[in-house]
């Protein structure tokens, strides 16, 4: 196993809005196929193209699908997370936005493409009603000005 290089640390303002955050890891299983495992701090991709998201000691944050914005501490204003899935009891993007975060922090150094990252994203969102909505605000607004040093060219 290859321990990629950690990307540049990320900060956010005091005040961005965190909805939720995870205490135990995370994994999603995918199709990707990858010729080594990618390992960093908050995410693993295994080889078969298990997608597992870290919690760590402090636990992985993230604000759902963005942007949003605090108002005054008072409210979250932004883009709707759905409302709770019963099957879940989270809204329907809580699991597609966290690994879709997880994802892009690295999507700098990770070995997937940022179309394969969206698409999970879409996938993933299955039966929500905006999905194909909120994909496109992904797949076009989404990392654009990101360059992908980790992608193989076989």
């Amino acid at each position: 196993m290859h321990d990629f290089p950690q990307p540049i640390e990320r900060t956010r303002n005091s005040d961005f809005p965190y909805k939720f955050k995870i205490t135990d890891d995370y994994t999603h299983q995918t199709n990707w196929k990858l010729n080594q495992a990618f390992i960093a701090e908050w995410l693993e991709i295994s080889q078969d193209g298990l997608v597992t998201v870290k919690a760590n000691q402090s636990g992985f944050a993230w604000d759902g699908c963005t942007p949003k914005v605090s108002i005054f501490h008072f409210f979250i204003l932004g883009t709707p997370d759905g409302h709770v899935n019963y099957r879940t009891m989270k809204p329907y993007t809580y699991f597609a936005s966290m690994v879709h975060d997880a994802l892009y922090q690295y999507l700098d150094t990770i070995p997937i493409t940022k179309a394969d990252v969206d698409l999970l994203f879409l996938d993933m969102l299955e039966g929500f009603k905006p999905r194909k909505l909120y994909y496109f605000a992904v797949k076009y607004g989404g990392g654009r000005a990101i360059v992908q040093k980790g992608l193989r060219h076989d």
